[in-house]
């Protein structure tokens, strides 16, 4: 999809404006051409290579810390240009650092190919260490010049803030409890009428983390966006667990329930607060949820066995009041309020007590797997790039930092979507080639007419490549950098051929790396983690059936491996999204199957929390509903598995769901909470396994079934 016009062509023209400010006034009022060419080189990296946005404060921050990083780039790039070998050597370790550092958030990617061309410039011949001063001079300047264009000429508009729309979820929400409370006071009240229901899950759509803009997304490893996503995931989560209470009532039968009323009514209280903290931003107070703990109190002591109608709308508002309890919690590592007492933190919240360096140090241990997309592009671009750089070496290319050019900006994530991509950028260079070419037989050695041209050509380059595709942009780049060196040097037509030569071995050294390592990129990857996460899942309910009949766990490590499988599913999930989608039949809705990971391993820890683990009593009886508890996990673990097995090998799974179902106990008659939470947790793996196959054949159907438990954010768990 192409950008918006507006913001490309004012992006267009700030950048511009300050790259030929430095090269003009470094290259003929100062006379130093390495400094013009860096300074020039330095906003093509950070203002067009790079996606940086937000706020003015938050890119002030992003362009800072690349000029610090870029400063450390130049410097190994210009000492290792020393011999080829030593430059792919260089090359092969910075282009794995910088792009697995996208693991860090979308503010880390956005500015990922624009830190790896500040090494990929000076690590080409000639050797010269003595022009380091020089080189990050014109750096500095450059971004410098950048900085200021940024700020005053023709901003960017600021996005809206993502607190200030979850805000606006959250009294929606609120809103809807309150009215929600008042049918659960009154016998045989009609529920809320099904067009506010929609309003609730349309606000609740609106703040999916897909339907963001991407540099927007809090998706890094910081307690904020941590707390942030956490916080956005349980208000959405319980905006869907208000619009299934409302579904499971208002019957002309039904019986008042004054303990769920108050459980309701309270957590449209506490999301009420929720918001007026999101809108107060960092001089925000802690939200009060004692109210909340309090309702969850009485309701557990009142709760007794009863129609199963009335036990599953009990449970969905158990589940809401929870959902809000860890969104009350969590903001306030987002707020700069006081944090909850370690004691009083749920397990899912632990990062609201961790060190930056243990958040990034399990963001990072989290993707070294083979099975992390992440990893994965990592290997991919440093053997492309390194593989570029000895090729450029050896055959002595002309301008062979050209060729790490075209590989950086033309290698994808999988062979399917580097073939379309080539074609167009080869094109697209033919014709630049041939347009340059006869502007340099035209211009001849008229240095005075280049630099008229070059800032047309600029502009033009920056605003064709968003809006007309890689095709303009590579040809746009070709008479640029043909008008940009003519300038430094007498240039003939073959400067273009040159350029064309380069930009194919570069272009198809990307290619052959590609299709050599994980081809299938997302597409195939998001197919093999969703089997794993499954399977996962599978095992993960027998220990927390073990759990809740108070029997020793069969598999203690896997709430850990759980977590770890919904978070690298999640990230295969996105970038299959980023790779061209196959033709023919609507294909399998995996967002659905990231959100059941993500949900039910959430569910499972708030279980687990709910009901610690017991000590062991020697020769106890066993109790006849906890047998039959496992038993019925046992089932269900079996059909997660089959389906698992059936989407790693590409097959359409069984419907299994209601063969468990059919075998489930009744409704337990003793009135042992854990019991009773096991039951409604049996049927929500059910739900969800039902909506897993809907899902593989294209039909998400209704929304995932919660349970009694707070789930995980739809797409980014903060459990790595």
């Amino acid at each position: 999809m192409k950008a918006p016009a507006g913001p490309v062509l004012r992006r267009a023209v700030r950048v511009s404006t300050a790259a030929l400010s430095g090269f003009y006034v470094c290259l003929y009022g100062v006379g130093d051409p390495v400094v013009a060419i860096y300074a020039l080189f330095t906003v093509i990296a950070l203002g067009a290579l790079s996606e940086v946005t937000g706020p003015p404060d938050r890119r002030l921050r992003t362009f800072l810390a690349a000029v610090a990083a870029g400063v450390v780039l130049v410097s190994l790039g210009t000492l290792l240009a020393v011999s080829t070998w030593a430059a792919a050597a260089g090359m092969l370790v910075v282009g794995f650092v910088v792009a697995y550092a996208g693991v860090g958030g979308p503010r880390v990617v956005g500015v990922a190919n624009g830190l790896l061309l500040l090494y990929v410039l000076p690590c080409f011949p000639p050797f010269q260490p003595d022009t380091l001063d020089q080189r990050l001079l014109g750096l500095v300047l450059g971004a410098a010049l950048l900085i200021v264009a940024d700020r005053y000429l023709l901003p960017p508009a600021d996005p809206r803030p993502v607190p200030d729309r979850l805000a606006v979820l959250a009294d929606t929400v609120a809103a809807f409890a309150t009215a929600l409370a008042g049918v659960l006071r009154t016998p045989g009240a009609p529920a809320p009428e099904f067009a506010r229901r929609r309003e609730v899950l349309e606000s609740a759509e609106d703040l999916r983390i897909t339907n963001l803009p991407l540099a927007e997304r809090p998706l890094g490893p910081g307690r904020r966006d941590r707390s942030l996503l956490t916080t956005a995931a349980a208000v959405r989560a319980a905006a869907d667990r208000c619009v299934t209470l409302a579904d499971l009532l208002g019957g002309p039968g039904d019986p008042p329930h004054p303990r769920t009323a108050d459980l309701v009514a309270a957590s449209g209280r506490v999301l009420g607060g929720l918001a007026r903290t999101l809108r107060a931003g960092r001089e925000a107070v802690p939200v009060d949820g004692s109210g909340i703990e309090g309702a969850l109190a009485a309701h557990g002591a009142a709760r007794i066995p009863g129609p199963a109608p009335t036990l599953r709308a009990g449970l969905a508002a158990v589940a809401l009041a929870e959902e809000v309890r860890v969104a009350a919690l969590a903001v306030s590592g987002w707020s700069g309020a006081p944090l909850p007492a370690p004691a009083e933190t749920p397990a899912q919240l632990w990062f609201l007590h961790a060190t930056r360096t243990q958040l990034w140090w399990r963001r990072l241990r989290g993707h070294l797997t083979p099975r992390s997309v992440s990893l994965q592009n990592a290997v991919r671009l440093a053997l492309g790039l390194a593989v570029a750089r000895v090729v450029a070496g050896v055959l002595d290319l002309a301008h062979g930092f050209w060729v790490l050019l075209a590989t950086l900006s033309l290698m994808r994530t999988s062979a399917a979507a580097d073939r379309p991509v080539l074609v167009r950028a080869f094109a697209g260079t033919l014709v630049g080639a041939v347009l340059a070419a006869g502007m340099l037989i035209a211009v001849g050695t008229d240095r005075a007419v280049y630099v008229w041209l070059l800032p047309a050509v600029m502009l033009g380059t920056f605003a064709a490549g968003p809006l007309l595709g890689v095709a303009a942009a590579q040809a746009g780049f070709t008479v640029l950098v043909a008008a940009l060196f003519a300038q430094l040097a007498p240039s003939t037509w073959r400067l273009a051929e040159v350029r064309l030569v380069d930009v194919l071995v570069g272009g198809l050294i990307g290619a052959v790396i590609g299709a050599a390592v994980w081809p299938r990129g997302g597409g195939g990857e998001v197919r093999r983690v969703a089997a794993d996460a499954l399977r996962t899942v599978a095992d993960d309910a027998e220990v927390v059936a073990a759990v809740l009949a108070r029997a020793p766990a069969p598999h203690p490590d896997e709430p850990a491996r759980l977590h770890t499988g919904a978070v690298l599913l999640e990230h295969a999930y996105v970038q299959y999204r980023t790779e061209p989608m196959p033709r023919g039949p609507v294909g399998p809705d995996w967002l659905t199957v990231v959100l059941v990971v993500h949900r039910l391993a959430a569910y499972d820890e708030a279980l687990r929390d709910r009901h610690p683990v017991l000590p062991a009593v020697p020769d106890a009886p066993a109790e006849p509903g906890a047998d039959r508890l496992r038993a019925a996990t046992t089932d269900v673990a079996a059909a997660y598995r089959r389906t698992a097995d059936a989407v790693g090998s590409g097959r359409m799974p069984e419907d299994l769901a209601e063969r468990c179902r059919d075998r489930f106990p009744p409704v337990p008659a003793e009135s042992d909470p854990r019991l009773l939470d096991g039951w409604g947790w049996l049927h929500a793996l059910c739900d969800n396994l039902a909506r897993i196959r809907r899902a593989l054949a294209g039909d998400p159907g209704p929304p995932a079934t919660a349970g009694v438990a707070a789930s995980a954010p739809d797409e980014g768990q903060p459990g790595s």
